[in-house]
């Protein structure tokens, strides 16, 4: 006598069979796998892999000037690269034709620059020659070396950017995981409702349910549409998270690899939460062309997490409409990993996010075994939830 799991996994491996051999279910995880590996290359494309700044002098450059603006361009992260100027020619023309970026006039007293160049550089070379200038002004007026020395190292205060994320390359990761999440749970949670209303309109769920009890037809097909979708995560999940780890293309690589590991974790209560409510809704339909209207209210709660996780979740991960929607279900499995990837969530409010979300998911189930139930064996007509949940 078989046991009631080995019959749901036989539905479970039916479900797994028919939904990979689909052509949409091939093709989104083909452009899941394309998401994956966009984290990787994206950053890198979008780093700073500009060429040097050439800045032109005639003749070398004072020892003091090129020491000075070498060393705040490195403290910058700007590369810069001296040429010597042709003195036959003018140093404006020389910019204009491309052969310099920066050009300093030979008396010092003006800087030619490229159209369109960051200010950085030529601002740096200004503070370097002004610096000269005033060293030796200050000598003349007779302080010793060591005394313009001290001078010359008095420190501006120190200029810390602050922005929503701590790490701009892990929140770009949030926010992929955010889009992945999106298109996985809605794709799983539409093939959930279409196998369910095929299986019901070609009347086979009447067969079925004479060798098989309807939790076990629910819980089966669930599973295996369920699985075919970590299948799909998993095309994103793998290249982005090996492309990170080999390349080391972010500073906190690792925590932007705990991040996508997260992910797996909320596309599983992502499902408990919305595919069960899927399916449920999908055996109500009397034709198979009824189950976007019949599923549209679960549709737009997606869509709606989803605006939400790629506006308040990534643009301002602490402000009031993030934090709730990030620990309350059903917006939760979207809005808390683009949040947390920004590093400032507080892991209690992680941890208390998918509490609440389990027990939604064990309410939701509960509910939706009651109507899959009732309106799979309900047939001439599209029935109403209200209807449904009526039937004693």
């Amino acid at each position: 006598m078989r046991t009631w799991w080995a019959d749901t996994w036989l539905v479970m491996r039916r479900a797994m069979r028919e939904g990979s051999a689909a052509r949409s279910w091939r093709i989104v995880t083909g452009l899941l796998a394309l998401v994956g590996l966009a984290v990787v290359v994206v950053p890198s494309l979008l780093g700073d892999d500009a060429d040097p700044v050439r800045i032109g002098t005639i003749g070398e450059a004072s020892t003091s000037v090129r020491g000075d603006v070498d060393a705040w361009a490195g403290s910058a992260d700007i590369e810069v690269s001296w040429v010597t100027l042709d003195v036959e020619a003018s140093p404006e023309e020389q910019v204009r034709q491309g052969e310099v970026d920066v050009a300093l006039a030979p008396d010092a007293t003006q800087i030619v620059t490229r159209s369109g160049l960051d200010p950085a550089v030529p601002t740096l070379l200004a503070q370097a020659v002004v610096g000269q200038e005033t060293a030796a002004l200050l000598a003349d007026f007779g302080l010793s070396a060591e005394q313009v020395t001290a001078l010359q190292q008095v420190q501006a205060p120190e200029q810390v950017e602050v922005g929503p994320a701590r790490d701009p390359g892990r929140a770009f990761v949030g926010f992929m995981v955010g889009v992945a999440l999106y298109l996985a749970l809605l794709v799983v949670g539409i093939g959930v409702a279409n196998a369910v209303a095929l299986e019901k309109t070609n009347r086979i769920a009447e067969v079925l349910l004479t060798m098989l009890r309807p939790s076990q037809l629910l819980v089966g097909t669930v599973l295996g549409v369920a699985t075919l979708g970590l299948v799909q995560l998993a095309a994103f999940a793998l290249p982005a998270g090996v492309g990170i780890a080999v390349n080391d293309l972010l500073p906190d690589a690792g925590a932007a690899l705990v991040d996508v590991a997260l992910a797996i974790t909320w596309f599983v209560l992502g499902l408990l939460l919305y595919t069960f409510a899927f399916a449920a809704l999908a055996a109500l339909v009397e034709k198979v062309s009824e189950v976007n209207s019949v599923t549209t209210p679960v549709s737009m709660v997606l869509v709606a997490s989803y605006v939400v996780a790629v506006t308040a979740g990534a643009g301002a991960p602490q402000g009031a409409v993030a934090t709730i929607t990030s620990i309350l279900p059903p917006t939760a499995p979207l809005v808390m990993p683009v949040r947390w990837a920004s590093g400032l969530v507080p892991v209690w409010q992680l941890v208390l996010a998918m509490v609440l979300t389990v027990l939604a998911s064990v309410a939701v189930a509960w509910l939706a075994s009651r109507v899959y139930a009732r309106g799979l064996v309900g047939t001439g007509r599209r029935q109403s939830l209200r209807e449904v949940m009526r039937v004693g």
